[in-house]
């Protein structure tokens, strides 16, 4: 009775106290200024106080509602503090993103609060905004599917789950996405396919499992036992580390213009220098140098003096020593883009690893005949050219590597097969290959989640992989000249496909995949023995021209597209 007594005593007299303490900081919130507030917030955060620091901010916020920033603030706050008001934290999360919508740590922050709250369409919605801007990342990737998943939208899941495996990472991770891909397919409308995916484990190398074949069979898989994702717990650095691409910010395509990147139409522009010693006193404020065809044999001595210098264009001059020239290059600190086109390089250095902060590199019309696995050390590359090299004949194997790669150009070589490395560079948005003696693609093809634009004209493809329809970003599409007499029936999936030109091909019927795509606006299949153009296809509200050869097809055709959609203009390309 008398300890009963005392332990009721205790409790009365800590609630006093927290009482007393809380009316205390309320008291002299109001007493004090608002720089004596935030330095008193400042305190208690560092102490991990975070009821007080919440309180306090509460208080700021009363006076400066209009400082945006601070909502943020408390709402990273007020996840510290059991029990969670996620109401209060969306509310805050919402004010500040009204604001400050481009900010894509604070929309990760809303994203997996609407987890939490199980607003699972809002947060698909956030999670593929966040993609959109910084591309189709293995972390973004595997929580947009486990939004679906818990969405119970099991076919969107099990298609983000498959983008996520052609993607790097551990082995536990991968395997992960794996599984959850084989439970999506059989939650939703594809169990055979999960039972296929299971058979062939071994394939994507992973342990045969025969006890999720057993479950599977049974159709013993529960989603109740599946879906209970722990969301990551990041301080705000770790969350935007996750979230941004691991490669340079620097940013090839700002305006979403995916022809070609707008720096070298920049760089195509600038003056060329042949006076260096008059630039000496300004050197500091010099960034970029356009020193092309001035008949260096070696590097001037006094570039090296240019330490900001970010940008050097040394085409069509031939230098005697190029792995000293690369050696030199290497003493420029800043140094982010080079040019070496028609330099008459006929075997690349393997010091060109000394390059490492590159970011553009362009060596065409040289004479190399291949390149040496050392290219696999730029790691920040975007954007590499090479082509023109007519006697280069095969790609290293460690240009898969180059996990930052956006642009890619291997036209006018003599390559035959495209290398399956090729298609493990997930950050490529524009593939060039034309003239270039290309007999087939490789299986894992699609696994070029992020490209919008491929062109392959003037090659001798007779068929494209399977996997092509996984292409599902691809924009434009040029394949003219080549030998193919089909299309994948994944083809139909290419839903942003834009422009396509299928011109000088072997195709004796117009490619029923063509009528299936939602975005299309313009076809050309000119020179291709297609003996009529189905109506079908006049119909598409998309479609604004279609290149056609009277020779195959015939006016009457012609005419009646037109009269189903007189808008649309069908070309006779003489």
């Amino acid at each position: 009775m008398k300890n009963a007594l005392k332990s009721k005593m205790t409790h009365f007299f800590k609630t006093l106290l927290v009482g007393f303490v809380s009316l205390l900081l309320f008291s002299c919130g109001n007493l004090l200024s608002d720089e004596e507030v935030l330095e008193r917030y400042q305190k208690a955060a560092d102490a991990k106080n975070w009821k007080a620091a919440k309180e306090l901010l509460d208080e700021y916020l009363k006076r400066k509602p209009d400082e945006i920033p601070t909502y943020f603030t408390r709402a990273v706050i007020a996840t510290n503090i059991a029990p969670l008001d996620l109401e209060s934290i969306l509310a805050d999360l919402n004010t500040y993103l009204d604001k400050k919508p481009e900010d894509s740590a604070a929309m990760m922050f809303r994203f997996q609060t609407y987890l939490h709250m199980g607003e699972f369409e809002k947060a698909l919605v956030d999670i593929e905004t966040i993609i959109q801007r910084n591309g189709k990342l293995p972390f973004l990737l595997s929580w947009k599917a486990n939004c679906a998943f818990m969405a119970q939208k099991f076919d969107l899941a099990a298609k983000v789950y498959e983008q996520r495996t052609r993607m790097p990472g551990s082995y536990e991770d991968v395997r992960n996405n794996y599984y959850y891909m084989i439970f999506s397919k059989h939650l939703g409308s594809n169990k055979e396919g999960a039972i296929w995916d299971t058979a062939f484990l071994d394939n994507r190398g992973f342990e045969q499992d025969s006890i999720l074949m057993k479950n599977l069979l049974e159709n013993n898989i529960k989603f109740e036992d599946l879906a209970n994702f722990k969301l990551p717990r990041f301080t705000m650095e770790e969350l935007e580390k996750a979230i941004k691409n691991d490669c340079h910010e620097f940013n090839l395509f700002p305006n979403n213009d995916y022809r070609r990147a707008e720096i070298m139409n920049d760089i195509a522009k600038e003056p060329r220098i042949e006076d260096l010693e008059a630039l000496l006193p300004q050197r500091e404020k010099v960034f970029s140098l356009n020193l092309s065809y001035n008949g260096y044999k070696e590097l001037p001595k006094i570039l090296l003096k240019f330490k900001n210098l970010q940008i050097v264009n040394l085409s069509s001059n031939r230098f005697t020593d190029i792995e000293k020239t690369i050696e030199d290059l290497s003493q420029l600190p800043n140094l982010r883009v080079l040019l070496l086109n028609n330099c008459g390089i006929t075997q690349l250095p393997k010091n060109i690893q000394l390059l490492d902060q590159l970011l553009i590199l362009s060596m065409r019309r040289n004479s190399f005949e291949k390149l040496p696995e050392s290219i696999g050390a730029l790691r920040n590359l975007k954007l590499l050219d090479v082509s023109n090299n007519r006697k280069l004949t095969a790609l290293p194997k460690s240009i898969q590597n180059l996990q930052c790669l956006q642009v890619l150009d291997i036209s006018q070589i003599k390559l035959t097969h495209l290398p399956a490395e090729v298609a493990r560079c997930s950050q490529l948005v524009i593939l060039e290959a034309n003239r270039s003696h290309i007999e087939t693609l490789p299986e894992n093809f699609g696994d070029l989640i992020n490209l919008r634009n491929l062109s392959m004209y003037i090659n001798e493809l007779e068929k494209l992989p399977q996997s092509f329809g996984s292409l599902e970003g691809l924009q434009q599409l040029t394949l003219s000249s080549n030998r193919l007499e089909g299309l994948p029936k994944s083809f139909k999936n290419l839903d942003s496909l834009g422009r396509v030109a299928l011109d000088g091909n072997r195709f004796k019927t117009f490619p029923k995949a063509l009528e299936s795509l939602k975005s299309v606006y313009s076809i050309i299949v000119y020179d291709t023995p297609i003996k009529s153009i189905p109506y079908s296809i006049a119909e598409k509200p998309t479609l604004e021209r279609i290149i056609v050869n009277p020779r195959y097809i015939s006016q009457k055709n012609i005419d009646s597209l037109k009269a189903i959609n007189p808008k649309l203009y069908v070309i006779p390309q003489k």
